[in-house]
């Protein structure tokens, strides 16, 4: 019988990761660190944020809420943290937003951090010169040089565009700005993934699982499976994340990646600028409106 060898590079790993991270991360941003938000906004007497809804929050009103009441929380200044400095659910939120699985916490002048990642990095480093190619060389060279183990430092190692640009939507409100017909025997799971992913992803995983008790699997040869059954290419095609701006122009321009496909249906990261923020809801949106237009 022929073997069915699926090999688990880096690509498959990261991505199978980011869908675990992502499913274990709603649980709680529905739940508890939804119900922290509320205590401390309420305690702050301020209301949810009206903005557009980011990434994954749109799939439903409490993730929607939570993203909401965040972001108000992002913009409260930092003199009045006296006022929830006692309460137990800031302090769960200021654990969770200032965890190295966002990367560094950049501590500015509001109420909650946002983390300074490797692509945050390069986006500094790196302006105007901004592009996809640019940023994945540049990104790579930050995380290289750090420490840093964080879902956007994994995804930059990898020198991986549509990687970085997944990753990075899956963590929009943290960061700063597919058989044939011969019979198989059990399918042989082959872990190609780099040891400097690896290792740095060793640490995602354990800071992940203490923070919030969960159970994601060690990035290890003997988990290969579990991350290859997680992983999809196709499930990230259409998200879109706005990762920098110039100000210096006005109307303000926001920069943007985009998972799209090209002509042989492979995802690609297409980059452009606009004068509004798309979000990974319009991109689909619009992606399904080309395809109905299509002869």
């Amino acid at each position: 019988m022929k073997t069915d060898r699926r090999v688990v590079n880096n690509r498959v790993f990261l991505l199978g990761l980011d869908e675990l991270y992502r499913e274990a991360m709603k649980r709680h941003e529905r739940d508890e660190l939804l119900r922290y938000a509320k205590e401390t906004a309420s305690a702050l007497s301020v209301s949810p944020a009206d903005v557009l809804i980011e990434g994954y929050y749109s799939e439903d009103e409490r993730l929607t809420e939570y993203f909401r009441l965040i972001r108000t929380l992002q913009q409260v200044p930092k003199g009045l943290e006296s006022q929830v400095a006692s309460l137990a659910g800031f302090k769960r939120l200021r654990q969770v937003t200032e965890s190295p699985i966002f990367g560094p916490p950049f501590k500015g002048l509001f109420l909650l951090s946002v983390g300074e990642d490797a692509l945050s990095v390069a986006l500094k480093k790196t302006f105007p010169k901004w592009s996809v190619e640019n940023l994945t060389n540049a990104a790579y060279g930050c995380a290289a040089e750090s420490s840093d183990f964080s879902l956007v430092a994994l995804a930059a190692l990898s020198r991986d565009a549509v990687v970085l640009a997944a990753l990075r939507e899956s963590v929009v409100l943290y960061a700063m700005a597919v058989a044939g017909s011969a019979m198989r025997s059990e399918p042989e799971y082959i872990w190609e993934v780099d040891e400097i992913i690896q290792q740095r992803a060793a640490q995602f995983v354990e800071t992940f699982n203490n923070l919030f008790s969960e159970r994601l699997p060690q990035p290890a040869p003997e988990n290969a499976k579990a991350y290859w059954m997680a992983s999809s290419e196709w499930k990230v095609i259409g998200r879109c994340v706005c990762v920098g701006f110039d100000d210096s122009v006005r109307p303000i321009r926001h920069y943007h990646w985009a998972i799209d496909r090209d002509a042989k249906y492979r995802p690609v990261v297409k980059d452009f600028w606009d004068t509004e923020i798309w979000t990974t809801a319009r991109y689909h949106a619009e992606q399904e409106a080309k395809e109905r237009r299509r002869p």
